[in-house]
């Protein structure tokens, strides 16, 4: 199991704030997007399956992961790499749906919790 080291809570609190960050921008990024201020038709949802649908989008996730993990000793590539990865989920959902997002979500995270659980208690 690969190890995250971070060098004290500084280093922590800021991959918590840039993830956070990066959560909060792509939501408003989102939202400031979305089309016709006028349109008063509700958005329809699209339901996602618990269940993993699209394998090559969850083993997308691992491999992304993978790399990141490679890189944990720099905080600097860490912090890239995740904004990376939620620029990736949003491409994948706009191209492809929102299960396969969901799924290269699921790849993701569950390669980080599997793999180095001190970053995942960090951005998760």
């Amino acid at each position: 199991m690969m190890k995250l080291s971070l060098s004290g809570k500084s280093a922590r609190s800021r991959l918590s704030i840039l993830f956070a960050s990066a959560t909060f921008l792509s939501g408003i990024l989102a939202t400031s997007c979305g089309g016709n201020e006028t349109d008063t038709t509700k958005p329809v949802v699209q339901k996602v399956s618990s269940r993993v649908k699209d394998r090559k989008a969850y083993s997308l996730g691992e491999e992304h992961a993978r790399v990141l993990l490679e890189n944990a000793d720099n905080e600097d590539y860490v912090q890239d790499g995740l904004l990376d990865i939620r620029a990736r989920m949003s491409n994948i959902e706009s191209n492809l749906g929102r299960q396969s997002a969901v799924d290269y979500e699921r790849g993701f995270t569950d390669y980080v919790r599997k793999n180095c659980d001190s970053l995942a208690r960090i951005i998760f």
